[in-house]
């Protein structure tokens, strides 16, 4: 399992179900000029997710044409072959999801906090 921030692995959660959506595989779309597929990077002690992005030729073979870089605060830096409203639809599907998960069970931690009080 590849290891990154929260934010920044929501963010890649919204864009396997982008590839989904498109392929039925967790790596591959189709972009405005071609099919094209994301291969993970080293992890990085920052929590940032990176890694490459191939193009897929019409025989099945591919090259490498770009990379990604999703910062740890699930910001969207490079996506090579993915369209800025697919960034934009990715960043803010995950954030919201962070949001429910994560600063709602915060919430219920410092209430439980409040009430063990002596």
């Amino acid at each position: 399992m590849y290891k990154c921030s929260a934010k920044a692995s929501l963010v890649l959660d919204q864009v396997r179900s982008r590839c989904q959506e498109d392929t039925q595989t967790n790596n591959k779309w189709r972009g405005k000029s071609g099919n094209y597929m994301y291969i993970m990077g080293r992890e990085n002690a920052d929590g940032k997710a990176t890694g490459v992005v191939h193009k897929i030729a019409e025989d099945g073979s591919h090259k490498l044409c770009g990379s990604f870089k999703i910062m740890s605060d699930g910001i969207i830096t490079r996506f090579t072959g993915l369209s800025k409203a697919d960034w934009n639809n990715a960043m803010r599907n995950a954030e919201a999801e962070y949001k429910a998960k994560y600063e709602t069970a915060k919430t219920e931690t410092t209430a439980t906090e409040q009430k063990v009080a002596v």
